[in-house]
């Protein structure tokens, strides 16, 4: 397949890149810095700065989009908000007139979302016909960001929106936390009863490639692992794979004042299932977070 990515060069998109090469699929990735992008990508790749770089007679049976800035990089001022829904919504968006002017539309588009679509959610059990449970910002910010994906629907293409939990692997996260764990200093975050919805990088990368696919995947899905846990249970994972004491706690008050509205992010949390992909017979090779770590720090 020729396939276009949208944030082809981040943690997740770069081992997605990789993986679809092997497959034989060929691949144009839209990138901010071209130049860095082609460093870290497969050397069959095009890499794009700008969709108007792609003619209205190129041809993509695919789009995978996964663009967006990190919405943990930086505490959320209104500005860091509006940035936060400009690269998510606008480059959908952008992604929708590109459909509009290609004389042969694509077939599928898979496009990213997140767990926080459910909001703060406590211990409720979510699937993915569960409504938000509280509309806070990154209920806002994904759903914006799902309205712009169905709309690209509306064209007659087979659209597949993925809610995805936080990524494990040697990037994302676990790169700033492997290393204070592996000094012993991890430290469990607030109460440690908030929920944690995961999924392992390459379990991530086979959810996205079925997506593509397989032409009977469409809707939205939670692209999560089987077994969510609490943030106290993936401290003390997280100690074991390191093989380090699970000594140290976070106050939440510190959080708070320090990140302000962000520290939802580590302080609330959503109890995911992946009720789709289980019933279509999806099968995870890190279905517990003990496997997803282990693996990790073996890498």
């Amino acid at each position: 397949m020729k396939v276009l990515v949208t944030g082809g060069s981040g943690f997740v998109g770069r081992a997605l890149c990789a993986h679809l090469t092997t497959r034989g699929h060929h691949l144009t990735v839209l990138s901010r810095s071209p130049a860095k992008a082609g460093k870290v990508l497969p050397a069959s790749v095009r890499v794009v700065s700008s969709l108007d770089e792609i003619s209205d007679d190129d041809v993509y049976d695919g789009v995978i989009n996964l663009a967006g800035e990190g919405i943990a990089d930086r505490r959320w001022s209104k500005a860091r908000k509006q940035s936060l829904l400009d690269s998510r919504v606008g480059v959908t968006e952008a992604l929708a007139a590109l459909f509009d002017r290609l004389k042969r539309k694509p077939g599928v588009l898979v496009s990213g979302s997140a767990v926080g679509f459910y909001g703060d959610a406590g211990s409720v059990e979510l699937s993915e016909s569960s409504p938000a449970v509280r509309r806070d910002f990154t209920y806002l910010l994904c759903d914006a960001w799902e309205k712009s994906a169905r709309d690209i629907g509306r064209r007659g293409v087979r659209v597949c929106i993925l809610r995805i939990g936080v990524v494990l692997g040697r990037g994302g996260m676990l790169s700033r936390l492997l290393p204070l764990y592996r000094l012993g200093l991890g430290a469990r975050l607030g109460n440690g009863r908030q929920w944690l919805s995961w999924i392992h990088l390459d379990d991530l990368i086979a959810v996205i490639t079925n997506c593509l696919e397989l032409g009977s995947a469409e809707g939205v899905y939670n692209a999560v692992a089987p077994n969510p846990v609490t943030y106290a249970r993936f401290h003390e994972a997280m100690a074991t794979a390191c093989n380090r004491p699970a000594l140290f706690a976070a106050p939440a008050l510190p959080l708070k004042l320090a990140l302000g509205e962000m520290s939802v992010l580590l302080l609330g949390g959503q109890r995911v299932l992946p009720a789709r992909l289980g019933g279509q017979g999806f099968s995870f090779q890190y279905p517990t977070i003990d496997q997803a770590l282990a693996a990790v720090c073996a890498r």
